[in-house]
């Protein structure tokens, strides 16, 4: 997830704290689970679900502590241009859209006690994508995939941020 550290440092220092020192960890795993019809031998059409993952960040500062949290998630859907390189390898670029729940927590204490809260958003943001599919027999086949989710989450509530997932997938044709 593209979140700034500095920025939310800046949040707390702000609000009142004092030696910040923290921590954040904008990497985690992500899931997806996809359907799709091939149109023909050069497009298809999928969408699914697809998870991307939790960024948090922890700090602590003079007298107190602080952790929130950043999670995405949601349907989309896209359509596929596909270039068979050979019976075998296809090399693929994808451009859709995702309905993307951002759901952040926060928690913080201090010497006047401790506070929490939550706040989300749900809203619809392009994605594109670039791939390689090998396939395997005529069932399945590996699938290789970079996506980009672009300004995902509310300027106003969330904040914004653009999402990168690198995916390895197996497909099943029926």
């Amino acid at each position: 997830m593209d979140i700034e550290q500095s920025a939310i440092d800046a949040d707390l220092t702000d609000v009142g704290a004092t030696n910040v020192s923290s921590s954040l960890d904008k990497h985690d795993t992500g899931y997806k689970l996809q359907l799709g019809y091939r149109i023909n031998e050069h497009f298809a059409v999928e969408g699914g679900y697809v998870d991307l993952g939790e960024a948090r960040y922890d700090a602590t500062f003079t007298g107190g502590t602080a952790r929130a949290t950043v999670e995405v998630s949601g349907p989309n859907i896209a359509l596929v241009g596909i270039m068979p390189v050979n019976s075998e390898l296809s090399l693929f670029g994808k451009l859709g859209a995702i309905n993307a729940k951002v759901h952040e927590r926060a928690f913080a204490t201090g010497p006047g006690g401790s506070a929490t809260g939550s706040v989300s958003s749900t809203n619809l943001e392009m994605l594109w994508g670039v791939g390689a599919s090998y396939d395997i027999n005529r069932q399945f086949a590996v699938r290789l995939e970079y996506e980009f989710f672009n300004n995902l989450g509310d300027d106003d509530d969330t904040g914004e941020a653009d999402v990168d997932l690198l995916s390895v997938g197996v497909v099943f044709k029926f």
